[in-house]
């Protein structure tokens, strides 16, 4: 396991979740129903009628857990924006000083350990969201590999005006999301982000903001989370991730290079039965009866 990788993805693994929880409340927002669409040659990852610019990063193949980048996978046909950013991504291997990464495909579990290699497209997700300053990504299955991709967009910025009460509701989903082996470092990390002031004392964390406001963390003999105090939280709002209904369209190999692959038709989304509405029945009308 590469100690210094784990230790980015807890570093960044508060806010990347946090910034999750916005691109799903800006999906329901928009009403979109959850199915997708991705477009390799296009970088253009669709919900309904919801677009973004998405360059795919990579795939993780469950049958030997491995990794390859997309810019070395010879079977797609990527946008020259996606390929500059492999370039990016190399770069980023050099300062971080991870040289595995820069490997064209690698094993994961070296790397990742056996717990978190399950996730490592959302390991991943939130390594170069937090390090490349991306918005958002998405990690869908296609073909037995889960796929990652990065999201840059401005509808998804946001100004936030209660960090103590988003930190409090977000941090508890996040730990029952996410794998997260270092409770108390997740925290930290996830409140310097906002700009807050911590400061560490034996089992707990206070969290800071303007010097006021207060939130207390509580943990275990273990490290692990037990229980906010300080402010006042609200009741979570449920919101729904962005379900995975549809596969990513690919090029075909490079032998058929010079024809367009057919786009792969989409499951249609199943159809739910309207009820039928009920009409008011009338009363039958009486016959007159006959005088005698």
């Amino acid at each position: 396991m590469d100690e210094q990788l784990i230790a980015l993805y807890h570093r960044h693994v508060g806010m990347a979740f946090d910034r999750q929880m916005r691109l799903a409340a800006f999906l329901h927002k928009k009403s979109a129903s959850g199915a997708w669409e991705y477009d390799t040659t296009t970088a253009i990852l669709t919900f309904d009628k919801v677009q973004f610019e998405a360059p795919i990063l990579g795939s993780h193949a469950s049958h030997n857990n491995s990794w390859l980048w997309a810019w070395s996978n010879k079977h797609l046909k990527l946008s020259i924006t996606n390929r500059a950013l492999g370039d990016t991504v190399r770069a980023l291997v050099h300062r971080l000083n991870v040289h595995v990464l820069g490997a064209p495909a690698f094993a994961l579990e070296p790397l990742l350990g056996p717990t978190l290699t399950q996730s490592a497209a959302h390991i991943l997700g939130v390594i170069l969201v937090g390090e490349l300053g991306y918005d958002a990504y998405q990690a869908f299955p296609n073909d037995g590999s889960t796929e990652l991709v990065l999201i840059r967009d401005d509808r998804l910025k946001f100004t936030e005006k209660h960090p103590l009460v988003r930190i409090a509701t977000q941090f508890t989903e996040l730990l029952r999301s996410m794998p997260v082996m270092d409770d108390k470092a997740t925290l930290t990390a996830y409140a310097h982000h906002y700009g807050l002031t911590v400061t560490e004392q034996p089992n707990t964390l206070k969290i800071t903001a303007g010097g006021k406001d207060e939130l207390t963390a509580t943990f275990d003999a273990q490290g692990r989370f037990a229980k906010f105090d300080g402010v006042a939280i609200p009741e979570p709002k449920p919101v729904k991730m962005a379900v995975k209904k549809k596969p990513a369209k690919k090029q075909a190999a490079a032998k058929a290079a010079t024809k367009k692959a057919p786009a792969k038709k989409l499951a249609a989304k199943p159809k739910v039965a309207a009820k039928a509405s009920k009409k008011p029945v009338k009363p039958a009308a009486k016959k007159p009866t006959k005088k005698r």
